[in-house]
C-alpha cells in the first residue's frame, strides 16, 4: 500500500495545478476534450480506486452502523456535505423538471460544481485515516498560487508597460503552439481598456493568503510571498476581490488581536499588527507607484451609480485637484464604468426578485433565468449578483442548505477543544473573503469555484479529524 500512495495523488497534483493555471480549463484541449476533464476523471477514478482498496484491504464495512464501519464513522460534516452534494444534483434535475426549466442548460451550469465536490467523500475518509497527505498539499498549493500571482503581475506590467495587446498576444501564440487544439480565456480589460488581470481561477489567490495567515512557523520568503500575492490581488483591479479580501482581513486582524490580547500573548499580537502594516503599506506605496492610484480611483467610485452626482461632488468647493492628465482620465473612464455596473447590478437584484417570488420555497433549479433579461447569450442562467441568482435557482430551501452546511462546519472547529483559534480565524477569512467575492461575479458555480468550497470543507475535515494534526 505504501508504494501505491505516490501514484494515487499524481492526478490530483496534476489535476489541481491545472485548476489554478489552466484558466477556463480549455486552454489545452485533446481531441476536443478539455484537459480539465480529462484530468478530473483520472482524479476522481485515482481517488475512488484507492479508496476502495483501502476499505477491502482493511476489511473494513461499508453499511454497517458500528463506529470501525465507513458509514458508522459518519460525522455530522459528512451528514452535511451528502446533504449538499444532493442539493446541488436535485436542482439541476427534480427541480428544472418540476418547474420546466431546460435540463441541458441546468447540466450546464452545475454539473462541474456537483462532480468536483464528489472528491469530498474519498479525500475526506483518507485525510481520516491519515493517508491523505493534507500538509505536503497545502505547501505544494502555496507555491503553486505564488508562482500564479507571479503571473498575475506579469501580465499586469506587460500589458501596462509594454504593449496593450501584451496577454492577448500571449494566448494567441499559445494557439499557435497547439496548432489550435487550444481555447484560451477571453482577455477583459477595464472600462475604456486599462489594464486589468482577472481570471475565474484569480480567487485562488485568496487560497495564497490565507495559507500565509493560517502559517504559525513563518520564514522570511513568506512574508516575500505574502507581498507578492498583495500586489497579484492588485493587479486584478476587481473591486469585490477586494472588498472580499480587505473586510474578510480587516475582521481576521481585530479578532485576533482581541483573542491574543485575552490570552496575554504580546508576540501573537505584534505579529498581527505587523502583518497588517505589512498589507497597509504594501497597498499605499504599490498605488502610488507603479499601479497610478488605480486602486484608490476604482475604491473611490466603488458605489457611484451617476457620473453626473459623482461629478458635482468632485468639484467640491472649487478644489484644485494635484492628479495627473493621465489619472484623471482614468478616474473619469473608470466613473462612467461604475456607474453603468453598478446600475446594472442594481437592476438585476430587482429582476432576479421578481423571478424568485414565483417560486419562493424550491426556486426554479440551475439553468434557468430571466426570460427578458439575459447577460450572456452563451450562458443565459449566468448572473453577477450570486446571493440573488441563487435564490431565484435554488429558493430558501436551496439557500439555507449553503448556510446550514458552513455553520456545521464552524460550529464542529469550535467544538473540537484541541483546536488552536487563530486557524479558526483563518478559515473564516478563507470564508468570508470568499464568500463577498463571488457575490458580485459568477464565479461560484464552476470548476474554479467549487473547488475551492471543496478545499475549505476538507480544511475543517483535516483541522478537526486529521489523524496527523498536531494539536496544540
Amino acid at each position: 500500500m505504501k508504494k501505491l500512495k505516490p501514484l494515487v495523488y499524481v492526478f490530483p497534483v496534476l489535476f489541481t495545478a491545472e485548476l489554478v493555471f489552466g484558466f477556463a480549463g480549455t486552454v489545452v484541449m485533446i481531441h476536443g476534450i478539455a484537459i480539465r476533464h480529462i484530468l478530473f476523471i483520472l482524479s476522481f477514478l485515482s481517488l475512488y480506486s484507492y479508496f476502495f482498496y483501502y476499505l477491502l484491504s482493511r476489511k473494513i464495512p461499508i453499511f454497517s452502523t458500528k463506529r470501525d464501519s465507513y458509514f458508522g464513522g459518519f460525522s455530522k460534516m459528512d451528514v452535511c456535505a451528502v446533504v449538499f452534494e444532493l442539493s446541488l444534483i436535485i436542482w439541476m434535475t427534480v427541480i428544472p423538471y418540476i418547474m420546466g426549466t431546460s435540463l441541458n442548460l441546468a447540466k450546464s451550469e452545475v454539473f462541474d460544481s456537483a462532480a468536483i465536490f464528489s472528491l469530498y467523500f474519498p479525500i475526506a475518509f483518507l485525510i481520516k485515516k491519515g493517508e491523505f497527505p493534507m500538509k505536503k498539499f497545502q505547501e505544494f498549493l502555496k507555491w503553486l498560487v505564488f508562482a500564479f500571482a507571479v503571473l498575475h503581475l506579469f501580465f499586469y506590467f506587460g500589458q501596462e508597460y509594454v504593449s496593450n495587446t501584451f496577454i492577448n498576444d500571449i494566448f494567441v501564440n499559445i494557439q499557435n503552439l497547439l496548432h489550435g487544439n487550444s481555447i484560451t480565456p477571453r482577455v477583459v480589460l477595464g472600462h475604456g481598456g486599462y489594464t486589468r488581470v482577472m481570471f475565474t481561477t484569480s480567487i485562488y489567490l485568496i487560497v495564497g493568503i490565507y495559507l500565509f495567515l493560517k502559517n504559525n512557523a513563518r520564514k522570511w520568503y513568506d512574508y516575500v510571498i505574502f507581498v507578492i500575492e498583495i500586489l497579484a490581488v492588485l493587479a486584478t483591479v476587481t473591486k469585490s476581490v477586494w472588498l472580499g479580501i480587505g473586510i474578510a482581513f480587516i475582521i481576521f486582524a481585530a479578532v485576533s488581536i482581541v483573542y491574543f490580547a485575552v490570552q496575554k500573548n504580546k508576540k501573537g499580537i505584534r505579529n498581527t499588527i505587523l502583518i497588517s502594516l505589512i498589507v497597509v503599506a504594501t497597498v499605499f506605496i504599490s498605488d502610488q507607484t507603479f499601479f497610478n492610484h488605480i486602486f484608490t480611483i476604482r475604491m473611490t467610485n466603488a458605489f457611484v451609480t451617476s457620473t453626473d452626482e459623482e461629478e458635482s461632488s468632485s468639484k467640491n468647493n472649487g478644489k484644485k485637484s494635484n492628479k495627473t492628465e493621465k489619472e484623471q482620465e482614468l478616474e473619469e473612464i473608470d466613473r462612467e464604468g461604475a456607474a453603468e455596473s453598478n446600475s446594472i447590478k442594481i437592476e438585476q437584484i430587482f429582476v432576479l426578485l421578481d423571478k424568485w417570488t414565483e417560486s419562493p420555497i424550491i426556486g426554479f433549479g440551475f439553468g434557468s433565468y430571466v426570460e427578458d433579461y439575459l447577460r450572456s447569450e452563451e450562458a443565459p442562467f449566468s448572473y453577477e449578483m450570486q446571493l440573488f441568482a441563487l435564490l431565484m435557482k435554488q429558493g430558501i430551501v436551496g439557500v439555507a442548505i449553503w448556510i446550514v452546511f458552513f455553520v456545521v462546519l464552524f460550529v464542529q472547529q469550535v467544538r473540537n477543544r484541541n483546536k488552536y483559534w487563530p486557524d479558526i480565524f483563518a478559515w473564516g477569512f478563507l470564508v468570508l473573503a470568499d464568500v463577498i467575492c463571488v457575490q458580485t461575479n459568477p464565479l461560484l458555480i464552476s470548476f474554479t469555484g467549487m473547488s475551492v468550497v471543496l478545499y475549505m470543507v476538507l480544511i475543517a475535515v483535516y483541522d478537526t479529524e486529521g489523524k496527523d494534526v498536531k494539536k496544540l
